[in-house]
């Protein structure tokens, strides 16, 4: 029998009775002549009714009542205020009837089901497709975790707003199952969902929240390159609000803290590292209380591209404040900052007590140091004997002293494990962070927590992705952002603007190290610019009349030329040849270095000459000679141009042309 708790078993029946019911009902009120506002005060009943039988039921139910009443009582006034024997009439109460009825076994399989899957953590009323996608959850982890997850509840799944995956939000039973096994869930929940290859969950705890409340960041799309710039900070930022790197899965930035704790970058060839401490670079340097040293032993390729603008005239004040391409520079880098961590202790007790901290603050008066050192393997102990280990035995030092006088380490190596890294370095990193490597094995040299969380190196499979781990927490997945050239060019130019200076105490015990550091770095980096001008490579010359000699030291150097030319001598070019004038030959040796650099250029037959190629044949290969004699000639300093496809620095015709032709007799 139907009845109006409509929970029977057919439909079909419950909403037949309904609709003879109401068209009875209303027959006889308009028999009676009764006003429409009856059908109101029907409908007000019914629902009152059935707040006092029902108050108590879930508040599903009670909703589902109160719409039937209202329904009924609606229909009821426009029936006796109309004639309700039309088509439309006699439709709409079938249709009321049957969607009424409906609601039996709907309310029955919510009572049912658990109570994750009916409500949120409200407990209003959920869609039928988010109940679902509750429930279907709830049954993976259920299957896959057995009896102690029984009982545990769905709270929600929520889509990020990136497109890329969803939250699912759980909480466990009591006395069942902890955060800890349903972490030991996440892979094989990864291949019941069918997530793409390299997507993998990772089990979340929300800070402020009870110890049974999870959240499974599921991602559902795999990015397959850098595909995120770096954002190129226009405003100057602080140090002591963390360095961001990336972004998480979800669209949150990754970033770690840099103020008091070292780094970790661990990685293989091609995984990123670099392009990861060019972005750190940029964030450090463009902070106001922080400076920027690098360590490169592998040729100074990560330093270039910020000091090819200064090397080039284009700035006063060098963005990297001190590069060591070499490990002799970098031996006195590392002592000279161990120098000042000891010295800031003693001189700057007054400023701790001034702010009541035991924390040295830190400002544009007083910078941090952060030192960057691409590929460690050469910086580390293990690596070799003699020079490599007092730098390595320097750098440990800095790690374990320096940390509360603001000299901190970001240390980046092919791999984590202890043939390249010392145990005691590994154990003090505050912020690990740990790149596409071969071996699960060096990702738990990162992470103690590898094996546990069943991290492979295959979950990784964009270039410049990886997990980061702060203060010995779970690490998470995050993807490094892009940085190119040019963007590197231009933070360069912003951050030679705006870094602050060493602090005077410090530049003063660093010595003349730190002092006389420039003029060592251009003669480092002058020969690898990478920097060059769109110029033409100039024809392969042809022979013509004329011969002089192209082997000279108009300087009278007793040392004989290091790069002889092949040919004792060769012929001179007709002008417009090869597009190029002819240089004036000048029969007789001369002292102006302007004129022998015109006749290297002519015998070489190209418009461009590097520093190498003239100081061989006109100051018998002493370059800082030659340089010094061109700039005080007027033709300026040396720059980035290409020799025969190569990068190098040196002049081109024209502007020593320029320079002969104001060049007082």
């Amino acid at each position: 029998m139907a009845t109006w708790s409509l929970t029977t078993d057919h439909v079909g029946a419950n909403a037949a009775t309904a609709a003879i019911g109401l068209a009875a009902t209303t027959a006889a009120a308009d028999a009676l002549g009764l006003h429409p506002l009856v059908g109101v005060g029907a409908g007000a009943v019914g629902a009152l009714s059935s707040i006092v039988v029902d108050g108590m039921a879930p508040p599903e139910r009670v909703a589902a009542n109160l719409a039937r009443w209202g329904a009924a009582g609606g229909w009821m006034t426009w029936a006796l205020a109309a004639d309700p024997w039309t088509a439309l009439g006699i439709g709409s109460l079938a249709t009321g009837s049957v969607l009424g009825a409906s609601l039996g076994p709907w309310l029955r399989r919510r009572a049912k089901a658990p109570a994750g899957a009916r409500t949120n953590s409200g407990g209003s009323m959920i869609l039928g497709s988010v109940a679902r996608e509750n429930e279907e959850w709830r049954q993976r982890i259920v299957a896959r975790g057995g009896h102690p997850f029984h009982g545990l509840v769905v709270e929600a799944v929520t889509r990020w707003e990136n497109g890329s995956g969803l939250d699912v939000r759980v909480c466990l039973p009591t006395a069942g199952a902890t955060v800890d096994q349903l972490r030991y869930l996440a892979p094989g929940l990864a291949a019941d969902a069918n997530l793409p290859h390299g997507c993998s969950i990772e089990v979340i705890e929300p800070e402020g929240e009870g110890q049974r409340i999870a959240i499974m960041r599921v991602p559902t799309r795999v990015l397959t390159h850098l595909d995120e710039g770096h954002p190129l900070w226009e405003e100057q930022r602080s140090i002591l609000d963390g360095v961001p790197i990336g972004a998480h899965p979800n669209g949150d930035t990754a970033e770690g803290p840099m103020r008091e704790e070292s780094w970790l970058v661990v990685g293989k060839k091609g995984a990123g590292k670099t392009t990861l401490l060019w972005g750190i670079t940029a964030t450090v340097g463009m902070c106001r209380d922080a400076l920027v040293w690098h360590i490169d032993l592998n040729g100074g390729g990560m330093t270039q591209p910020w000091v090819d603008v200064w090397l080039d005239g284009r700035v006063e004040r060098c963005p990297v404040d001190w590069a060591a391409p070499s490990i002799e520079e970098a031996i006195r880098m590392t002592k000279a900052a161990v120098r000042i961590a000891k010295h800031r202790k003693i001189a700057y007790r007054k400023r701790k007590k001034q702010n009541n901290t035991n924390l040295l603050p830190v400002g544009p008066d007083l910078p941090e140091i952060v030192i960057i050192l691409d590929e460690g393997a050469e910086a580390m102990a293990a690596a070799g004997k003699g020079q490599v280990t007092e730098l390595a035995a320097t750098l440990e030092e800095i790690q374990r002293i320096a940390r509360n006088e603001a000299v901190n380490l970001v240390l980046s190596v092919l791999r984590g494990t202890g043939d390249l890294v010392p145990a005691a370095m590994s154990t003090q990193t505050g912020v690990g962070i740990c790149m596409k490597v071969r071996q699960t094995k060096e990702i738990a040299a990162v992470f103690e927590s590898a094996w546990e969380l069943k991290l492979r190196p295959e979950h990784l499979t964009a270039k410049g992705g990886g997990w980061i781990g702060v203060d010995g927490a779970l690490p998470t997945r995050y993807q490094g952002w892009n940085i190119l050239p040019d963007d590197m060019e231009q933070m360069a130019l912003r951050i030679a603007r705006v870094r602050p200076d060493l602090d005077e105490a410090s530049a003063r015990v660093a010595g003349e190290d730190y002092a006389t550091r420039y003029e060592r770095m251009r003669e480092m980096f002058v020969e690898d610019a990478e920097i060059v001008e769109d110029e033409p490579t100039p024809a392969a010359p042809t022979a013509t009349s004329g011969t002089w000699t192209s082997n000279w030291d108009l300087f009278g150097s007793a040392s004989p030329s290091p790069s002889p030319s092949p040919t004792p001598s060769r012929t001179a070019l007709p002008a417009g040849d090869d597009g190029i004038p002819d240089a004036e030959i000048v029969e007789e040796p001369v002292d102006d270095i302007l004129i022998g650099a015109l006749r290297v250029m002519a015998d070489l037959g190209v418009d461009r000459a590097s520093r190498g190629q003239l100081a061989a044949r006109l100051t018998g290969g002493d370059e800082e000679l030659l340089r010094k004699r061109m700039a005080d000639a007027g033709a300026g300093a040396p720059h980035s141009l290409r020799i025969d496809g190569e990068p190098a620095r040196g002049w081109y015709r024209r502007e020593v042309e320029a320079a002969l032709s104001v060049t007082p007799a």
